[in-house]
């Protein structure tokens, strides 16, 4: 489901709960559907299960570029996901791990988070706030400070760079003639609602991240997979975002606290997509062209 489908399902469920009906049966009848991959409790509970290191690992290495001996291999999880709990919550990020380093390298600290609000100000304050808050960590009282290589990794849904064509920014602390003075402490933004909306200027692009990312936007629209089958990482993926693999009891605890806006705003852009499709159709507009543009399902298409 895609951010405001979900919403309206989560709507839905708590409504059910409040009027004492049977909750269970009805998650059982959308057990066939995804969840909304980006939300913080459904991220957590698919990115941070110590059985899904692999996807993780996989993500880590694609949103940094890693390649090679660089590559990330056996993260832990600092904070993991509890199967059968509710999982930690705590001020920790959505997800963060280690990961040793042989020799004297210092070990990587590995953030993840998404960010979905458009306040691009307070964003930025935020995110070096919290940044700091991670790097201050790593001193223990009494010792001599000895840093470890900090990479936060933002998936975000606005634009940090709006004029940039890029979609993927490494940030990095540096001087006025672009060198890097600290290489221990980076962010990596990654647009995703830039990559999704200007998905043509991007169709050349094969790296693994837009691999990625393409495969989420198409398990958060319930399209045809059959273009990631066969790949490994991304069959694990399309299975563990299945509604079935979420109790009820665990999807009335998921934060979706402006799940009202997201659903006014679903219905809004529902309507308009479908005026949209209506008026492709009537072009003679072919559905795989009429599906990118609005994101609207084959199956809601050819109903209209």
């Amino acid at each position: 489901m895609i951010r405001e489908e979900f919403a309206e399902f989560l709507k839905e469920l708590r409504k059910i709960n409040n009027n004492g009906e049977d909750v269970d049966a009805f998650v059982k009848e959308h057990e066939h559907k995804n969840v909304y991959f980006y939300n913080d409790g459904c991220i957590k509970k698919i990115l941070a299960s110590e059985k899904n290191l692999a996807l993780t690992t996989d993500l880590v290495n694609a949103a940094l570029g890693l390649i090679g001996s660089d590559r990330i291999e056996n993260p832990k999880l600092v904070n993991p996901f509890i199967p059968g709990e509710l999982g930690y919550r705590s001020v920790e990020p959505d997800i963060l791990l280690t990961n040793e380093r042989d020799g004297d390298v210092p070990r990587d600290r590995i953030s993840i988070e998404v960010q979905h609000e458009d306040n691009n100000s307070l964003f930025k304050d935020r995110l070096v706030l919290y940044v700091a808050r991670l790097t201050s960590n790593m001193a223990r009282k009494g010792k001599t400070p000895r840093l470890e290589n900090l990479n936060v990794i933002s998936f975000l849904f606005f634009d940090a760079f709006p004029e940039s064509t890029n979609y993927r920014h490494t940030v990095q602390l540096k001087n006025q003639e672009q060198q890097v003075y600290f290489d221990k402490q980076t962010v990596t933004l990654i647009e995703v609602a830039k990559f999704l909306k200007k998905a043509k200027d991007f169709a050349n692009d094969n790296s693994r991240l837009a691999q990625w990312l393409r495969t989420i936007d198409t398990l958060n629209r319930d399209a045809d997979f059959s273009e990631f089958a066969n790949d490994p990482i991304f069959r694990l993926l399309q299975n563990e975002v299945k509604l079935c693999n979420f109790s009820s009891r665990y999807l009335m605890t998921v934060d979706m606290s402006d799940f009202d806006e997201a659903v006014a705003r679903y219905m809004g852009a529902l309507n308009n997509s479908k005026e949209i499709a209506k008026k492709m159709l009537d072009a003679n507009k072919p559905i795989e062209e009429i599906i990118q543009f609005t994101g609207l399902s084959e199956k809601t298409i050819r109903e209209l």
